[in-house]
């Protein structure tokens, strides 16, 4: 059998399994009106809990947003507020900590109000940690 031919069969069985799997996994009406899709930019689970506790309350932060040349997690730009959210994987290293404290400083001389999160207190207190962003934001 000729190498084009096998392509050619191969291409159309995808786009036919796709075309099956969309239709058939098609979001009900409810699973539209919630999803959120700034939710997939969050970059860590932690900082997907965090996003999805806020959301909850009716407030949308902005995963990964830009500040000079640094990230925040997840950012209340109108109210200049950065949400950090620190694992443990990547938060403990005493450079890692070093770097933190130099981003917390330029944010805080840009006028941002920055709250860092361990993921403990998030896994094990995510309303209060919802509760105390929430009160920085009034």
């Amino acid at each position: 059998m000729d190498i084009k031919i096998i392509e050619y069969i191969v291409f159309f069985s995808m786009a036919i399994i796709t075309i099956i799997l969309a239709i058939r996994f098609k979001p009900t009406p409810q699973e539209e009106t919630t999803y959120v899709p700034d939710y997939w930019r969050c970059e860590s689970p932690i900082e997907r809990r965090v996003y999805q506790g806020l959301v909850q309350h009716g407030l949308y932060p902005v995963p990964q947003y830009k500040q000079g040349r640094y990230r925040i997690d997840l950012a209340f730009p109108g109210s200049l507020l950065a949400i950090e959210c620190d694992g443990k994987a990547y938060h403990s290293s005493p450079e890692q900590k070093a770097h933190d404290r130099k981003k917390d400083r330029f944010l805080r001389s840009k006028g941002w109000t920055v709250l860092r999160f361990t993921g403990t207190k998030i896994h094990r207190d995510l309303p209060g940690v919802v509760s105390k962003i929430k009160d920085n934001l009034n």
